[in-house]
């Protein structure tokens, strides 16, 4: 029962320093609330300047000039098309000036004989028009509003030459992908960072013992390693369940849309994620010494866990070798990553909870090994007689 003691006594020192626990619980929430902020403020619409240099053409005993109808076709799809902004533009050289001036994302150039071309025989084609993009190929904003303007323009004149492709496209979303929004999308990893911020309290936990002397007299009392750290771990379990259920109650509240049958999932993932990033926070502690070192060394693998695991953001590269089919990566050591991997799996691509168990093994292997070498630096650093 010495556990249960070290167990009561941390939840009374956990509380009296509460700006500790205000900091983990309140992160994940934090950053959350930025996340959907961004989502919200981020305009998906493309600016398009849209040049027409047509000059028309006789055709079929009338007078054709399709730059004028696709002028009109894009404004009146500029106000339908939420993605693209269309403005008709007089010439080419104001174009690239609002391209300059950031004032546009691409501009698109109707050449002089667009009509000409579309309306030439087929028994005598000529040389084929050329429409122009112009726009800074280094912005994103760039890239996808020209494959846009491009496809749209070419459906249309498509249909203006009674051209009929000899295939059609259909999409079919992976899982829950496309039902899901951009602010959805970042759910999972960052439901796993409010997991990752306990490595603060927990290292807190276990140094301040030292830092107090506390643990020389429980180390009086013959209290072993195990039972100290399995006081102070369900602790920080529940610290850790709480800050889970208080991001994803924010997410919520935000308009995240919980897939039914996965909660259980989410806090099986949690709890193994919560045992991964208590082993490690042993690593932190036994480089410690007082609870203000834990807050300055603490941060650099915070910001490890954070940015390379997908957590924050999603990240891909560092490969390192294979093993069969598989790639191991420059950031497999840490854990966080395949919790996260994990969630992304069920929550976001539909696959089945049995698909996880790759993750779910790597994540105890991990937390299997911080632990065994966390316990020994921590013994080694903090518990040793003196």
């Amino acid at each position: 029962m010495r556990w249960y003691l070290v167990f009561r006594k941390g939840i009374k020192e956990q509380i009296r320093e509460y700006w500790i626990l205000v900091m983990t619980i309140l992160m994940a929430p934090f950053f959350i609330v930025i996340y959907f902020l961004m989502a919200e403020t981020d305009d998906p619409k493309y600016d398009v300047a849209l040049v027409n240099l047509d000059r028309g053409a006789e055709h079929e005993g009338g007078f054709l000039n399709l730059g004028d109808s696709i002028v009109t076709y894009a404004k009146l799809l500029s106000d339908l098309e939420e993605m693209l902004n269309i403005t008709a533009i007089g010439s080419r050289e104001l174009a690239i000036e609002k391209l300059r001036n950031r004032k546009a994302d691409v501009a698109v150039v109707l050449p002089v004989d667009l009509s000409a071309s579309v309306a030439a025989s087929p028994a005598s084609p000529g040389p084929p028009s050329r429409i122009e993009l112009v726009g800074d190929v280094t912005q994103m904003e760039y890239i996808i509003g020209a494959v846009w303007s491009e496809e749209l323009i070419n459906r249309y004149i498509l249909e203006v030459a009674e051209i009929q492709m000899p295939v059609t496209w259909s999409e079919t979303t992976l899982g829950f992908s496309g039902a899901r929004s951009y602010f959805e999308l970042y759910l999972p990893g960052l439901l796993i960072l409010s997991i990752i911020m306990i490595i603060f309290s927990a290292s807190s936990a276990m140094v301040r013992e030292s830092e107090s002397r506390t643990l020389e007299r429980l180390r009086i009392s013959r209290l072993t390693t195990l039972e100290f750290l399995g006081g102070i771990s369900l602790v920080q379990i529940l610290v850790a369940l709480f800050s889970l259920l208080l991001a994803l109650l924010t997410a919520l509240a935000l308009g995240y849309t919980l897939i039914p049958g996965t909660l259980g999932f989410i806090l099986l993932i949690s709890m193994l994620t919560a045992l991964s990033m208590i082993s490690f926070s042993l690593l932190v502690a036994a480089m410690c010494r007082s609870v203000k070192e834990v807050a300055i060394i603490g941060t650099f693998p915070l910001f490890l866990l954070m940015f390379f695991t997908g957590a924050a953001f999603p990240v891909t590269g560092g490969r390192l070798f294979s093993i069969g089919s598989y790639q191991v990566m420059l950031n497999d050591i840490l854990s966080p990553k395949f919790a996260v991997e994990a969630l992304n799996k069920v929550l976001i691509r539909g696959l089945d909870v049995k698909d996880t168990i790759p993750e779910m093994i790597a994540l105890v292997v991990l937390t299997g090994l911080y632990f065994v070498t966390g316990t020994w630096l921590f013994k080694r650093r903090h518990m040793r007689a003196r």
